[in-house]
């Protein structure tokens, strides 16, 4: 009896261990609960099986099993994020392995022959993780956001990306090998004559080590996801200060035109004064076309794609009807929808000979969204565009398929929707984004 109480305290211990480091990087679902009830079941039969003996080896080996179940479920989405999850778990199960190593001893280093003794310890270390856990998951306590894997690793650098995946998974390795380590070395430690006291060192130290490994992970995430929203902020910044120089520089050109015009009136050259008004106000059309935007710095952006694609013989027209105002996305987050529809259409049309058609940007309203429609002629492949917005997918060689797959992440996290159709031989890229209101009403 007092065998099978001892398997359930450690079975359901490393099942709470695994909870709380799945909830600390992401939201589990019903399935991940399942199977972590199932892990729990596996763990406490192990350890009656073995009497405690190598159920450190097979704990590990059911972690690596559950870690791939994982994977390979979600198809192979979020990799890192369970690969985090798995090599945390491990390094937290290890711990608790050298906590076991711990309690097993008198003071004076010989072992103790008192399972029920060794029963309450472990009631004690199962009390201390469950209160962890009931504390984040009442709290909604999470170390990371839950795209924090796509917003850190999804860089379009590859050699960015490839720095960023060698650091982080540094770290993760880093941490389990020391843990390991420790762990290993509790054989020795255990014939020492303080063997209390190293053992209670070992059981701290490596504690500790876990919570500092993860807090640098985070601040690495944090810093690196921080740093790419300033540089687009930046880049922001700088495509609205050249369209606001752009305006300061037709205003201050409207006086002479007026002067201008009034001199051809004055002077009956009225052929001449129609043509000139009709120059002045094909120069002003591309202003004009952006200015019902409520946010400045969307206009900027759409005039910098715009001058981008005329200088390369492309044209893009616009025809917008909304002002985008009050919609769920931050005025960036629109500006990366938006900025990678565009850059990724004027790649399509790059190399082309055909650019009759050009791009168009449709922008309007709905009863509670805004819709986003960017199309261009279609040169591709009819039957790959179910695959378009997968993450790393491109039809295009020296691309990283980032940008459409961020346009479908940024939408569907506000709980709208992105999808493509084709109308002959016209491709649009649609987006639809909600509007506050309906986001808090859902």
């Amino acid at each position: 009896m007092l065998q099978f109480a001892i398997s359930l305290v450690f079975g359901l211990t490393v099942g709470v261990v695994m909870s709380l480091m799945l909830w600390l990087n992401t939201r589990f679902t019903l399935t991940e609960f399942v199977a972590i009830v199932g892990f729990v079941f596996i763990g406490c039969t192990v350890w009656t099986v073995t009497e405690g003996r190598f159920a450190d080896l097979t704990l590990v080996a059911l972690l690596i099993v559950w870690t791939l179940f994982r994977i390979l479920f979600d198809n192979l989405k979020r990799m890192f994020e369970k690969l985090l999850t798995f090599c945390m778990s491990t390094a937290v199960v290890l711990n608790y392995y050298i906590y076991l190593e711990f309690i097993g001893l008198r003071v004076d280093g010989k072992v103790e022959d008192s399972g029920f003794q060794k029963l309450i310890y472990m009631v004690v270390y199962l009390g201390i993780i469950a209160a962890a856990f009931l504390i984040v998951f009442i709290k909604k306590i999470t170390f990371f956001s839950n795209s924090w894997e796509r917003d850190f690793f999804a860089h379009e650098d590859r050699r960015m990306k490839s720095n960023r995946t060698m650091i982080f998974s540094f770290l993760m390795v880093l941490t389990v090998v020391i843990v390991a380590g420790i762990y290993m070395s509790t054989g020795f430690v255990r014939e020492a004559k303080d063997a209390m006291f190293y053992l209670g060192f070992e059981f701290f130290f490596s504690l500790v080590y876990i919570f500092i490994s993860f807090i640098m992970l985070k601040m690495l995430v944090e810093y690196y996801i921080l740093s790419d929203i300033s540089e687009q902020e930046k880049q922001h910044q700088q495509e609205l200060s050249s369209f606001i120089k752009m305006i300061r520089a037709q205003r201050h050109d409207f006086n002479l035109h007026l002067h201008a015009v009034n001199g051809l009136l004055e002077a009956e050259k009225y052929d001449e004064c129609r043509r000139y008004v009709s120059k002045m106000v094909s120069e002003t059309e591309y202003v004009n076309e952006v200015l019902p935007i409520h946010d400045t710095s969307i206009s900027a952006m759409l005039y910098a794609y715009r001058s981008d694609a005329e200088s390369s013989g492309i044209h893009m027209r616009f025809d917008i009807t909304t002002n985008l105002r009050g919609l769920a996305p931050e005025g960036y987050e629109i500006n990366r929808i938006i900025g990678n529809l565009l850059q990724n259409a004027i790649d399509e049309l790059i190399g082309q000979t055909d650019r009759e058609y050009g791009i168009a940007v449709k922008m309007y309203d709905t009863t509670d969204s805004a819709v986003i429609d960017v199309s261009n002629k279609f040169f591709g492949n009819a039957e790959e565009l179910s695959q378009v917005f997968d993450y790393n997918y491109s039809g295009k060689k020296n691309h990283e398929g980032l940008g459409l797959n961020t346009v479908r992440r940024i939408a569907e996290s506000y709980k709208g929707v992105a999808y493509v159709e084709v109308d002959e031989d016209i491709i649009h890229f649609i987006v639809h984004l909600p509007k506050k209101n309906r986001r808090s009403a859902g």
